[in-house]
């Protein structure tokens, strides 16, 4: 690891090739780019971040895991739509909720389908905390207790 790289690579070629797509399909469907990143010209698989603004739930950007340095801003009326917005897609890994109001923010976490939320922070996972999705994020969890509990066939027998 070098302690001067900020955003290191990404695993793939074929990530870069996904975000580009879903930011040009964002692009495309309306998205306006607010800070331009793109592939960086240098050896690996490095992405330099970039945020669309107006972006809506039918494109790729919104409606797919981007695992990826992109940033998608979608404007809603309300709290409410914006959880019903996370909710419709089919994946729930996790989810960033930024709040002046802590006990909002703790509220509307327990409103989102999703494995892993943070309030006021982006999820880093920790030895202590399940790491996992719901829906098509994934299957199980990894680390803390629930981590062994997945290498377990767990058994009932009640004898009467």
């Amino acid at each position: 690891m070098d302690k001067n790289t900020d955003i290191g690579p990404l695993v793939r070629e074929e990530q870069i090739t996904m975000l580009e797509q879903q930011v040009k399909d964002a692009t495309s469907k309306g998205a306006k780019v607010l800070v331009s990143g793109g592939r960086v010209d240098q050896e690996g698989f490095f992405y330099s971040p970039t945020v669309l603004a107006d972006a809506t739930p039918d494109m790729k950007v919104m409606a797919e895991e981007t695992f990826g340095p992109i940033a998608p801003i979608i404007t809603v009326k309300d709290e409410q739509e914006a959880i019903q917005i996370a909710n419709k897609t089919r994946f729930g890994l996790g989810a960033s909720i930024w709040t002046e109001d802590r006990e909002k923010g703790k509220l509307l976490a327990r409103q989102l389908e999703t494995g892993m939320v943070a309030v006021n922070a982006f999820f880093r996972p920790e030895a202590c905390m399940p790491f996992g999705g719901v829906k098509g994020s994934g299957m199980g969890r990894e680390m803390a207790k629930h981590g062994f509990y997945e290498f377990m066939n767990l058994k009932s027998i009640k004898i009467y």
